[in-house]
């Protein structure tokens, strides 16, 4: 090996932090608001279609039904919210910091609606606008804190709705 090639390879580890790499990020947005999404509302909509059509429930399937009714729309309604002005918000580095700070906020304002997925989904957004996911530059400051409690609430959002399905499922009604 000559002087040149192990300089590069040295130079190329030092010019490589370890926390730029890609092993050390989110997954990108798609994926992550996908998940949080299919795990906080139609993991539990998929439950409670279980519990109608095998009449699981004592008192009657309007109550299932109803809260079927609640999970898609909340959930649905979070998701629209918070992906439509977050693919405008995300063009500008200034207005992807805003929006960081209020869909954290949002995030946190929403965890009493948890059984909707709400939280989960504008704290995957938040997540998102602040640097998280894969493909995004991290941002500093509030927008950041904001940003990490957002993932941390999404991922409490999920498996809260997963264990609830699950557990839900094998506890007698």
């Amino acid at each position: 090996m000559t002087d040149a090639s192990a300089s590069s390879v040295i130079n190329y580890d030092k010019a490589t932090p370890r926390s730029a790499t890609p092993s050390s990020r989110v997954p990108s947005a798609q994926v992550v608001i996908s998940a949080v999404y299919a795990l906080c509302v139609l993991v539990p909509l998929a439950y409670l279609t279980l519990v109608v059509i095998l009449g699981l429930d004592p008192s009657g399937p309007d109550t299932a039904r109803q809260e079927m009714i609640a999970i898609g729309l909340v959930g649905t309604t979070a998701l629209v919210s918070g992906v439509l002005p977050g693919l405008y918000l995300a063009k500008s580095d200034s207005a992807s910091r805003i929006g960081a700070i209020v869909y954290g906020v949002l995030s946190l304002l929403t965890i009493v609606f948890f059984w909707s997925g709400a939280p989960g989904i504008l704290g995957a957004v938040a997540a998102w606008l602040g640097g998280l996911t894969r493909g995004r530059t991290p941002v500093q400051g509030a927008a950041r804190v904001l940003a990490i409690i957002g993932l941390c609430i999404a991922i409490l959002n999920c498996v809260a709705n997963v264990a609830w399905s699950v557990v839900g499922a094998f506890v007698e009604h």
